[in-house]
């Protein structure tokens, strides 16, 4: 990692030094937890505690966490407790994929699914009654968008969504949201939330599902019964431990972090400005932790290996999607095939030690002679 300068922290982000050291701690405290023995037991207490912990840490006490190998499978999970028999499944349009082509496999199956329609705002609260009714049984919405950084006001849209039908089930994947922006679950109203450690400084395989009491849920992995029977399969210890600590340390400084992140983004845009380069941003309202732009007439994937020649790493968009030739989020809120491609999403953190200005004129200077390089 020497002199890279790593500005795509939304696919990923490096581990603390901390994170590391814990990782190795239970590498060597490599007991089961469903073992009968005393250090088994030490192990099987320290994952329950973990497990309390991240519940208080998102304000979640009346509720569970469930483990998970990825928050892509804690979505899954979620999107599995809900009964067709019970009604529609509605989703917005800018889901990330494993919320999204979870819902195209359930509507494949037979099940009536409705597509919340977005703006340049996200879901908009008011919008709801067009697409809530009484026949909804399961609703779920993105917190912050992964692409465009886009942040849905999830309190006003579960106060709708339960003023119409209070028997719905709200979830909300804050993959994007957690450890970055305030999150308190009971606050916000919603029944089922997902986290990840891997992009709060955690290490990679560990997600989860936090649950409101009460709430039915489904078993996804059968086998010996962990996590309460619904997902089965040992532990991860290693990475519910580290992932405990991450969530503790950054958000304990998740106000400063913030005002970091901020000026790193406004850098960026300051620089694109001086060098009087003609752009749009996706989204309002955003994330200071993600920049999403388009530039007519570029195409963002060169732009990427461009820049990875010196070493400055940023994404055309959601590494879920990076395979896929269009931009189902970006179609969404209205761009053209034209801005589609000439996307690029920048996105920072408060523990990357860069030099954002060094960066900022990079990225001017390689988006101008691409430009130039285009028009011939």
């Amino acid at each position: 990692m020497e002199n890279v300068i790593f500005l795509d922290n939304a696919s990923t982000t490096k581990p603390f030094e901390e994170v590391n050291k814990i990782v190795d701690k239970y590498s060597e405290n490599f007991y089961n937890p469903s073992a009968l023995y005393d250090a088994a037991v030490s192990v099987r207490k320290d994952i329950e505690n973990a497990r309390k912990n991240l519940c208080k840490l998102i304000g979640g006490e009346e509720g569970t966490i469930y483990f998970t190998g990825s928050a892509t499978e804690a979505n899954n999970m979620a999107l599995s407790s809900f009964n067709s028999h019970a009604g529609e499944l509605v989703v917005s349009e800018i889901e990330h994929p494993s919320v999204f082509n979870k819902a195209k496999a359930l509507e494949n199956a037979g099940v009536k699914v409705k597509y919340i329609c977005v703006s340049q705002k996200g879901v908009k609260p008011e919008d709801i009654a067009k697409f809530i009714s009484k026949e909804t049984a399961f609703v779920s919405i993105m917190h912050v968008s992964n692409e465009t950084g886009i942040i849905n006001d999830i309190k006003s849209i579960t106060t709708q969504i339960k003023k119409i039908n209070p028997k719905v089930i709200v979830h909300a994947d804050g993959v994007q949201a957690f450890g970055k922006i305030p999150v308190d679950v009971m606050d916000l109203g919603v029944d089922m939330y997902t986290i990840s450690a891997h992009k709060i400084h955690g290490v990679k395989g560990i997600g989860a599902l936090w649950v409101k009491n009460k709430v039915k849920l489904s078993p996804i992995i059968y086998g010996g019964g962990q996590e309460n029977g619904f997902r089965s399969g040992t532990e991860n210890v290693a990475a519910i431990m580290s992932f405990e600590y991450a969530a503790k340390k950054i958000l304990k400084e998740q106000q400063q972090n913030a005002e970091i992140v901020s000026k790193q983004k406004q850098a960026i845009l300051d620089s694109l400005n001086s060098h009087n380069i003609k752009y749009v941003v996706n989204g309002e309202n955003c994330s200071p932790y993600i920049l999403s732009i388009s530039v007519d007439g570029l195409r963002g994937e060169v732009l990427v290996h461009s820049l990875e020649q010196s070493k400055i790493y940023v994404s055309t968009g959601s590494a879920c999607s990076s395979k896929k030739p269009d931009n189902r989020t970006l179609t969404a809120l209205g761009r053209t095939l034209s801005e589609i491609k000439g996307s690029v999403r920048i996105s920072f953190s408060a523990y990357e030690n860069v030099n954002i200005h060094q960066a900022a004129e990079k990225i001017s200077q390689e988006i101008e002679k691409l430009l130039i390089k285009i028009k011939g």
